[in-house]
Order: C-alpha cells, then structure tokens, then sequence
C-alpha cells in the first residue's frame, strides 16, 4: 500500500469495523456515529475484500466478530488511541480552561477519586473543578454527576458511561481475630456486630438484612463513618468488592449466601456531553476506574 489515499481508505474501514464490534450492531453503530446503514456496511464488506477474509457475521442477533477480525481489534484500538492522544494536544486551550462542578457520592468512592486528581490538574492545568458531595445532586445546576440510579432514580442525563460492582461483606483482621469468621449468612446476622449506611437500608435488596440483623451496631449517614469503625475493628459491613484491593486491613468475609450489584453512572447535561472540558474528566475518570479494577462500560 503505497498511496496516501489508500492509507486513508484502510484507516477509516478498520475504524468502522471496531465500531460495529463495540455497538455489536451495523445498524446500532451507524445510527450513533451519524452513517447510514448501506454506507458503513460497504466499508466492512471493502474491508474484507481487502484482506480476503470474512470480519463480520450478520444474523438476527446482530453483527459478531470473526476470529479474523479479533486477531487485529487490539491493533485497532491502539491507532484509535493514537489518533485521540494526537488530537487532544491540539485542542483549543480555551476549551479545558475555567470551572467545572462535579458531584460524587460523599466518602469512599469520592476519597478514592480526590487521591488521584493530582494527575488531572497536572495534565489540565487550566481546568478549576468544583467537587461537590453533600449537597443533594442535581442535573440542572452541575456539569457531571456519578450517581447510583438507585438511590437517585429521578435524576436523568446523558449516560457517559457505567460500571456494576459487586457488594460484599467486609471486616478488619482485628474484629475477625477477637469474634471469628461468621460460617454463613444465619450465623453473620445472629452472632455478629452490623455497621451501615442508612441509605443503603432503605433498599429492598437489603431489607431482608436489616430485618433479620440482631446486632445493627452503628448506621450512618457517612460511608466514611462507617468505614472508619469496621477498619477499627467495630463490626461488619457492606463494601464494594474492588476494596479488596484498596485496604488490606479489611478481610472479605466468603461463602455468605448473599449476592448484591449496584449500578454507578456518570452522567451529563445533554447539551454539553461533548464538551472537551467534560470528556477531558471522563477520560480521567475511566482511567482511574481501570487503576482500581473497577469494570466499565462506556457510552460516550
């Protein structure tokens, strides 16, 4: 391949093939980048016609990748990477300049992520954020908002991206060496101390708990109450399961028959979802998911 244009031509079918991998739809992937079906279909069947091999398997389903196409979606990835690195040097610097409000759930999760912001400002260093976490959020008067649909089911906004964590129980070495290891859920919510946050009690999923519990120790308002008391070795509690990772004084209790997801969503005004500023943060954020082994869906 010798030709400028040729180049061009390859670059934009193999962009086109990872988006039908990522969407798993033809149809899907070209409504969300503007492409009418016809046109990005062409570029896939252009593409196998260039490397003589089927990419794409079409059914009722969707489209699903061959072995062929997965062989180079890794290499895909990186040029798209490139070509996004390449393009955010050359950004407007007017465009990551001045404030923008964020609001995070107060405790764990919002400590987690201010360890990190060093990085941001080093690399943003005109951006200015306006962290936010005890005011109750709201979508008309922030930028972005990482909330749990849950415990915020009338907040509505552009999904930037999601990710599920897994809840489970955790305590400190200490309270374990003095109290022991609870066998199963019965002798957990029998024998044992209960330390929890009070807007997680006011879930259903969690109703069956709190209503069983013979020893609810302390409940808070504050995650970071709460987990203060079980690092020190006050009881037993709820946390997200990449905390294992986070602490290793907290000691994650296994084998319970308990099972519990909870959703977190970033989220945007519609009008400014493509703002630099705020992808710029996302794009923080998605990296400092990844730092943690926190799973992420992305949207944007």
């Amino acid at each position: 391949m010798s030709t400028l244009k040729a180049k061009i031509l390859l670059l934009k079918e193999l962009l086109a093939l990872k988006e039908v991998v990522d969407k798993g739809s033809i149809q899907v992937a070209a409504c969300e980048n503007g492409i009418k079906n016809s046109n990005l279909s062409q570029l896939i069947k252009n593409l196998e016609e260039r490397f003589n091999t089927k990419l794409i398997n079409r059914n009722f389903d969707g489209s699903q990748p061959t072995n062929s196409a997965q062989l180079i979606y890794n290499d895909i990835c990186i040029i798209e990477e490139t070509l996004n690195k390449i393009s955010e040097k050359f950004l407007d610097i007017d465009a990551l300049s001045g404030s923008m409000s964020v609001w995070t759930e107060e405790g764990l999760f919002g400590s987690f992520i201010m360890k990190d912001l060093s990085e941001f400002y080093a690399k943003y260093p005109k951006i200015r954020l306006e962290l936010l976490m005890r005011k109750e959020p709201n979508i008309s008067d922030m930028d972005i908002l990482i909330i749990k649909p849950k415990l915020h089911p009338n907040i509505h906004g552009t999904v930037l991206f999601k990710f599920k964590t897994h809840l489970k129980f955790y305590a400190s070495k200490k309270y374990l060496d003095i109290h022991g290891t609870p066998q199963n859920i019965n002798d957990l919510l029998e024998n044992h101390d209960l330390c929890m946050v009070n807007r997680y009690m006011n879930l259903p999923e969690y109703q069956s708990i709190i209503k069983r519990a013979k020893h609810l120790n302390t409940t808070s308002d504050s995650l970071a109450l709460i987990y203060r008391l079980v690092r020190d070795g006050d009881g037993i509690t709820v946390f997200p399961s990449w905390f294992e990772e986070s602490d290793k004084n907290l000691v994650c209790i296994k084998d319970l028959d308990f099972e519990y997801e909870m959703e977190t969503q970033c989220i945007c005004r519609t009008e400014i979802s493509e703002s630099p500023k705020v992808l710029a943060f996302v794009n923080f954020f998605i990296d400092f998911c990844k730092g943690h082994n926190v799973p992420i869906d992305i949207y944007y």
